[in-house]
């Protein structure tokens, strides 16, 4: 458990995920930078939406938790994936909205009416900025499965791809903070998800220690 200064290292921690976000390099001697190649790479010059799912107990405790992730996740697609054109995420929550049952659709009954080649679906599975029984000590955790529709496929209502991701924030450590606040271990869990999520997609770098 981190007692004090614990604020000003959430917003260093920020910082430095902010300059790995956009590339820059690392202090020398500490961290290198290493290629890294993306699992699917299918939605390259492809018409493309991120829906977010969440349950009713997510949703409660963090009602501007999809739309949070759909908007930083179709940032990164849209500035890493060649030819992409992208759903605007408003668009997508006023679909949500008014279809409050669309994860019960067929997955390529649901391609068709976004009106898209692909969707990057996000299954939440565990959202929380707390660490679990303690409302004192922040902690982010996202786990989430990542599938990708494709409407054009022989067969549109099974995943051309999936996998897991799961992200913390503080990234480097197993304890939390105290002196911190919801958004701030929102925007920390939510870019660092981006950024693990958003890479299954294209290729890039990531820091590694020396």
């Amino acid at each position: 458990m981190i007692d004090h200064r614990s604020r000003g290292l959430v917003v260093l921690m920020l910082l430095a995920l902010g300059l790995s976000l956009t590339g820059c390099m690392p202090m020398p001697g500490e961290k290198v930078l290493v290629d890294v190649a993306g699992e699917y790479d299918g939605l390259a010059n492809q018409r493309v939406a991120v829906m977010v799912a969440a349950d009713g107990h997510m949703l409660h405790s963090y009602p501007d938790a999809p739309l949070h992730l759909t908007r930083t996740i179709t940032s990164r697609i849209a500035g890493h994936v060649p030819g992409v054109t992208t759903t605007i995420p408003d668009q997508i929550a006023k679909f949500q909205e008014a279809n409050p049952y669309w994860m019960n659709m067929r997955y390529g009954e649901l391609a068709k009416k976004m009106g898209v080649d692909k969707i990057v679906l996000i299954d939440l599975v565990e959202y929380q900025t707390h660490e679990p029984g303690n409302a004192h000590i922040w902690q982010g955790l996202i786990t989430a499965n990542i599938g990708v529709i494709d409407a054009h496929a022989q067969d549109p209502d099974n995943f051309a791809y999936y996998n897991t991701v799961t992200v913390r924030f503080p990234e480097a450590s197993d304890i939390g903070v105290i002196d911190a606040d919801n958004e701030t271990i929102q925007l920390g869990m939510v870019l660092l998800f981006a950024r693990k999520g958003g890479g299954l997609f294209y290729d890039h770098q990531i820091e590694v220690d020396k």
